[in-house]
């Protein structure tokens, strides 16, 4: 037995690709029995199908291996691959699904080391005195847009940068 969804069989994560967008919504609404119009992003939409189906494809597939004859040993070693690679994709989506009301905290979680390092980095170069974006993407090794970015979060977080010309930065005690 196979798991089959809109005709296409299903034995990994990757094969939900071959649906439509209308086919995966389709098939989480069928699933969950919920009457979702819309899916924030097509990606999204494929990992929470996921999440519901990843249980019933790993069953189809036990339930295929468990039919073939002894005789056929082949098969019967191609199959637990299968599973293997069912799980894999299973539980990167499982773990963004299960803080389903804190995905802005999974998110909070994995990000701030990047942007911690990022904001010290741009305090210690504005450190020496007033510096232009492209100064500072040059020595921070990142677009001007990048640069941009981690200042507006550097204000977010409570440091305090004075914009002393157009495009030009300084920490308030190296701008007097």
């Amino acid at each position: 037995m196979t798991f089959a969804i809109a005709g296409t069989a299903i034995t990994r994560f990757e094969d939900l690709n071959q649906l439509s967008t209308a086919e995966i919504l389709a098939a989480y609404n069928e699933a969950t029995g919920k009457n979702t119009k819309q899916f924030a992003k097509r990606a999204k939409g494929m990992q929470q199908l996921w999440a519901v189906i990843a249980d019933k494809v790993e069953a189809a597939q036990v339930q295929k291996a468990d039919a073939v004859p002894a005789a056929q040993e082949e098969p019967a070693e191609v199959a637990p691959e299968q599973a293997e690679s069912v799980q894999k994709p299973a539980t990167a989506p499982s773990t963004a699904e299960e803080p389903a009301e804190g995905a802005a905290t999974a998110e909070a979680k994995a990000k701030p080391a990047g942007l911690k390092a990022r904001v010290e980095d741009l305090l210690a170069a504005l450190a020496s005195g007033p510096r232009t974006v492209a100064e500072l993407a040059e020595a921070l090794d990142m677009e001007q847009k990048k640069v941009r970015s981690t200042i507006d979060t550097a204000r977010r977080v409570g440091h305090t940068i004075a914009c002393v010309g157009r495009g030009t930065f300084a920490l308030p005690e190296a701008a007097q």
